[in-house]
């Protein structure tokens, strides 16, 4: 119980300021949609900034697996005032997939990174998730070809 008072107490101050906290993770929950809330360990292991010096804090983390999943976020988000960020992959180096400031809802789209390439007009969909390693591997396993990538310093 005292761990359970402990986290309330942490996680009210975490998202001090944002009055739609509850009725947006009760909608999402309502929705299905699987999502991490600030003072857990999965939320914070999964907010790391790219780049440290822009570390916002999300009212929630959405990890939708499929497309009515991200639509039902985005609706609740919508529902009740809360700004939402993609998050794909999380390089930004300003940290725009955290929002750009404190009490964003993030939607995680690390599950669609599904790669299909057509081999005759060579165009490829590639999911919002997909990372370049994905994408790499994903064009030549499916056809042989390749785009031009490399590692910036």
């Amino acid at each position: 119980m005292a761990r359970f008072i402990t986290a309330i107490a942490l996680l009210s101050q975490v998202v001090q300021g944002v009055p739609a906290f509850d009725h947006l993770v009760n909608c999402l929950i309502r929705s299905k949609v699987p999502q991490y809330i600030p003072g857990s360990e999965t939320f914070s292991r999964n907010i790391v900034p790219y780049n440290l010096r822009f570390n916002f804090t999300p009212v929630a983390l959405a990890v939708p697996t499929s497309v009515p999943q991200v639509q039902a976020a985005v609706g609740c988000a919508s529902k009740y005032g809360v700004k939402v960020n993609p998050k794909s992959g999380g390089h930004s180096y300003a940290a725009h997939s955290l929002g750009g400031e404190d009490g964003h809802l993030v939607v995680d789209l690390k599950y669609f990174k599904n790669i299909t390439l057509d081999k005759t007009t060579n165009i490829a969909t590639v999911g919002a998730g997909a990372r370049l390693g994905n994408l790499a591997l994903g064009l030549y396993n499916q056809g042989g070809r390749a785009i031009a990538h490399g590692v910036c310093e």
